[in-house]
């Protein structure tokens, strides 16, 4: 095996120089590391991490505990804006799935505390409360896209009332006066936020909050059964006064709506606006015409949890993160 001492003497530099530009010390001059990191390429050189982890008493693993971020297509950008930034500072991320499953989350700790871990990301794929375990206070550790009450801890979560805002303003900004809403199950922690967004974008215009326009989509109706987009747009479209927009709680619903609005000879782009939340890849481009949509900022969620277990920043409050806007043709009226 190659050794920072074969580096060293291939490049003519001291053993204490390869060794600074290997562990990235910026007081190195330019010309020197790019003599180094020749010679490591030539001599297809590999760190020692065992001996730098004893020498430095660190073990430069990051840890991330996930409940199906790894297996949802795209909460899945919440453990690449993590692997982003770990990679960027030299470290390894070990990610475990647990599926919200109590006992899993006992071993994942266990597991990534006798690695020693030098931080930890707890990331849930979608919005929600957690409960945290008191192991994981012992390093480092932030929440990202889930909160705990309690557990004094740094969190990142989702701006749900900007995304309902600014997912209303745009229709209001092309004229509409009768703006319905979608909302998702009750019980989820973004219904009740986005809808709050929705209602202060309607106040913002002078519009006046009409409760026969909010109809959930995801719920149970008086008789017990499952409500639905299809149950939704029937109640919207037997109303006196008719919707002109839209806003879906989700792509899925958005979907569906563009299908069953033709029933009632409505066409999405035509007849009737529409915007939704969270920029599914396999839908929202795809459809005709394009999903105007907010973006889960799972990317960017991912990216800042990790970058603050690297910052002198000791603030354990709640830091929001905006939810991109997606415009295509939807929002759009063009008869």
């Amino acid at each position: 095996m190659v050794s920072i001492k074969d580096v060293a003497k291939h490049a003519g530099i001291s053993f204490k120089t390869v060794s600074r530009v290997v562990n990235n010390d910026p007081a190195v001059r330019q010309e020197t590391r790019a003599k180094v990191l020749q010679s490591i390429e030539v001599l297809n050189y590999r760190p020692n991490r065992a001996a730098r982890m004893m020498r430095n008493q660190r073990s430069g693993v990051i840890g991330f505990i996930s409940d199906e971020v790894v297996t949802r297509p795209y909460a899945g950008e919440l453990l690449l804006g993590a692997q982003e930034i770990a990679n960027q500072q030299g470290r390894v991320l070990m990610v475990v799935n647990i599926e919200q499953d109590r006992r899993r989350l006992q071993q994942a700790l266990d597991m990534l505390l006798e690695r020693r871990i030098e931080g930890l990301v707890f990331a849930s794929y979608f919005h929600r409360e957690v409960e945290v375990p008191e192991e994981m206070l012992s390093v480092p550790s932030v929440l990202a896209n889930c909160f705990s009450r309690n557990a004094g801890v740094a969190t990142f979560l989702p701006d749900e009332c900007q995304a309902g805002q600014d997912a209303t303003r745009l229709l209001v900004e092309q004229g509409h006066q009768r703006i319905a809403f979608i909302t998702l199950h009750p019980e989820i922690v973004a219904t009740g936020l986005r809808l709050e967004g929705y209602r202060q974008a309607l106040q913002q215009a002078g519009l006046a909050f009409d409760p026969q326009l909010v109809v959930q989509g995801e719920c149970l109706n008086e008789a017990g059964e499952p409500s639905s987009a299809a149950s939704a747009i029937e109640t919207l479209m037997q109303l006196d006064h008719r919707p002109t927009a839209i806003v879906c709680g989700k792509d899925e619903f958005a979907m569906q709506v563009y299908f069953l609005l033709l029933r009632y000879g409505l066409q999405v782009g035509v007849d009737i606006a529409i915007t939704s939340f969270d920029n599914q890849l396999l839908i929202a481009p795809n459809l005709t015409p394009g999903l105007t949509t907010m973006a889960l900022p799972h990317l960017e969620m991912g990216r800042a949890a990790v970058r603050h277990l690297f910052s002198s920043d000791a603030d354990r409050g709640t830091t929001l993160v905006p939810f991109p806007l997606i415009e295509r043709e939807s929002h759009l009226l063009n008869p």
